[in-house]
């Protein structure tokens, strides 16, 4: 009876629902009463008749006008009909209204089993044929993100950057981008949509143009946050963005930034005292007139900074602890002196070691490192 449910539905009032469990609750009486009576068969009268009411029953769904047509149905039918037959004349028999006495009723479930083994099977196959499907468009999917994503950073003289992007799954809601400025500036932003899978890879996916429409104002980070606010207000319905916007301008030694909702960057000196960054603000998308504050801040020779997305501080370890805020601190200040490249490949086997695995993460992975040389300041004015 769940078999039919699944095929054609309760039927009609809930029918074939009810009777499967009116059998259920038969089953549970009858079983142990047949343990313990000293005759077999105590229920079995009352069995036959609601066997006999359930085939009727079950026939009228299986053929009830306007229900579509499909080649389970129709298996399922032929197949139920020859079990439906022998079964009717064994109850029929074991009340005495047959005349022939061989039980030919194990014949008919065979019949019947063998329908419902084809129609599982074909299921199953079909199963097969449409995941194989979503697996091919979520690996266009796949392709397509990744081509949205900046193929490498910008070269400017007394900076290096370098950015990784793990997704959880074939596509992600992580998002990170450059806009570039006038001489030795540059602004990065990186982003994290909430949720996981396709919905949060659309969004991501949109980030892309909201970002490049904010060009205008890339050298004032509240400008660029407000902007992309405006664009996302009212469209994203349960979800929402959290975004990071840095603007680096290496003529003057000095960088400005603003968040929305973002976990706050980290600024590492040359001698290796690591600090957050001041920043907090409303996520994107959730209030029109959002106001972004922003932070400026002087930069040295030797100065790296580190941005990421949550899925590194949340990564949780083998017994259950996040990777945390302290140990990310702690992991920058002991690699102080090391390249943007280094740093950034240093921090994604530390996370993967922390989990004891390297591959599969559970939540979406962006980082963005940032290097500042240690001649940059020979160009300052």
């Amino acid at each position: 009876f769940l078999f039919f449910e699944r095929i054609v539905g309760r039927g009609w009032r809930s029918s074939l629902y009810w009777l499967g469990r009116l059998l259920t609750i038969l089953a549970l009486v009858a079983i142990p009463l047949e343990i313990v009576s000293p005759s077999p068969g105590v229920l079995l009268g009352p069995y036959r008749i609601l066997v006999i009411a359930a085939l009727v029953v079950t026939l009228a769904n299986l053929f009830a006008p306007g229900r579509e047509r499909s080649p389970e149905l129709r298996l399922l039918r032929a197949s139920f009909l020859v079990f439906g037959a022998f079964a009717l004349y064994e109850n029929l028999r074991g009340m005495g209204l047959m005349p022939w006495q061989t039980n030919l009723e194990p014949l008919g479930f065979l019949f019947f089993v063998g329908g419902l083994g084809a129609i599982a099977a074909r299921r199953v196959f079909g199963a097969q044929e449409q995941l194989a499907a979503i697996r091919h468009e979520l690996e266009t999917a796949r392709r397509i993100q990744a081509s949205i994503l900046p193929e490498e950073a910008p070269r400017i003289d007394g900076l290096g950057i370098a950015a990784r992007y793990i997704p959880a799954s074939e596509v992600a809601g992580d998002f990170y981008d450059f806009l570039p400025g006038e001489g030795r500036r540059v602004g990065i932003v990186i982003a994290d949509v909430s949720g996981h899978g396709v919905p949060a890879a659309l969004v991501a996916s949109m980030l892309k143009v909201a970002v490049a429409a904010q060009a205008v104002h890339a050298e004032s980070p509240a400008k660029v946050l407000a902007g992309i606010n405006q664009i996302f207000h009212g469209k994203l319905r349960n979800q929402f963005i959290t975004a990071l916007y840095l603007f680096l301008d290496l003529e003057a030694g000095r960088l400005k930034a603003a968040s929305a909702g973002h976990p706050r960057p980290l600024l590492c000196r040359r001698k290796g005292e690591v600090e957050e960054l001041p920043l907090g603000g409303t996520v994107l998308g959730r209030l029109r007139r959002a106001a972004y504050e922003e932070v400026a801040v002087d930069l040295a020779a030797g100065d790296r900074l580190l941005l990421f997305t949550d899925g590194i501080p949340e990564a949780l370890g083998s017994g259950g602890e996040a990777f945390g805020d302290e140990r990310l601190q702690a992991f920058l200040a002991r690699r102080s002196a090391l390249s943007a490249e280094a740093i950034a490949e240093d921090l994604l086997q530390e996370v993967a070691a922390w989990r004891g695995q390297a591959t599969a993460f559970d939540d979406d992975l962006t980082l963005v490192a940032v290097e500042i040389a240690e001649d940059f300041s020979r160009a300052l004015p």
